[in-house]
């Protein structure tokens, strides 16, 4: 089933690809795990994109709509927590970049290295942390995300909010928004180079072993896009469960399909294909996995029994 975006989710969209565009974000010309669009990340939010989820008519399905459009870049930037978590939890505008960890302040944490904040999952309740950047240590990875850890954790300022359910379900939103739209990325790359890529003197898309993977990874992207998206739309717990451990559940399948498709090039830091799968592979184990997603899915819908 497919649904047509309203005149203003599609006005929304049409302007944020006008500003991606004005950005001149330059094709990657050498070879590195990440890309960092602070000036993006800006400008996004001087045009108030990231704020969409707490004007009125608006909310996570809009911010879910952006965080999967922007995922697509070559670059990252902190937009799902800033956009999808911190409205339901009315975290200032102002604390931002944001960055997540399940269980222990102490565990390494994407975007930390840019953060304001951490947030941190700690079953019961949710630790906010403000983050001084003195106290950052940033971590060399290969999982094409600025990642850090605190250096130190005695005398952070912090707060407690007690909406651990709130803040669990829109963080499962928000990864699933973002899995989709870095899997659409890295769909679009591989289909543009089995179009160019000649063997036996025919493009490698003309082969119908080729074209068989390529659908079902077709369907994967379009399956976890509409997932994320009726879990922004509903605010469902397990809506919100079963978008993102679908999307867990199919990081590994996607990934080694897309990369064996581009054959040697796709495991070279040269061609971009990383920037997306890379990041997808981090996405995979957050908040428990896809078995933990299933967990909660099942527990939402069914309860104890």
């Amino acid at each position: 089933m497919n649904y047509g975006m309203t005149d203003d989710q599609t006005s929304i969209l049409g302007g944020l690809d006008q500003l991606i565009a004005s950005q001149a974000i330059p094709a990657p010309t050498e070879p590195r795990f990440f890309y960092y669009g602070a000036e993006l990340e800006r400008a996004v939010a001087e045009a108030g994109y990231l704020d969409i989820a707490r004007e009125e008519g608006f909310g996570a399905l809009e911010a879910a709509l952006i965080t999967e459009r922007l995922a697509r870049l070559t670059c990252v930037i902190e937009v799902a927590a800033s956009s999808i978590i911190a409205p339901a939890l009315a975290i200032p505008p102002g604390m931002r970049p944001i960055a997540l960890a399940l269980g222990d302040a102490g565990k390494p944490a994407r975007f930390l290295p840019q953060a304001r904040v951490l947030l941190v999952d700690r079953g019961t309740n949710v630790l906010l942390i403000e983050v001084d950047p003195n106290n950052v240590e940033p971590i060399d990875t290969l999982m094409a995300y600025p990642y850090g850890r605190l250096r130190s954790l005695e005398h952070l300022r912090q707060r407690v909010i007690d909406d651990a359910t709130t803040f669990r379900r829109r963080w499962r939103v928000a990864l699933a928004a973002e899995a989709a739209g870095c899997m659409a990325a890295g769909l679009a790359q591989v289909v543009e180079h089995v179009k160019a890529r000649q063997a036996f003197g025919r493009p490698l898309g003309a082969f119908q072993a080729i074209q068989h993977r390529l659908a079902m990874a077709a369907e994967t992207v379009e399956s976890a896009r509409w997932l994320a998206l009726r879990a922004a739309w509903s605010d469902s717990d397990a809506d919100a469960a079963m978008a993102a451990g679908f999307a867990q559940s199919r990081i590994a399948q996607i990934t080694y399909d897309l990369h064996q498709f581009c054959g040697a090039m796709g495991l070279t830091l040269e061609f971009p294909l990383h920037l997306w799968t890379y990041r997808l592979r981090s996405l995979a184990g957050e908040l428990g996995g896809a078995s933990m997603q299933a967990r909660s899915a099942a527990i939402a819908t069914w309860g104890s029994a």
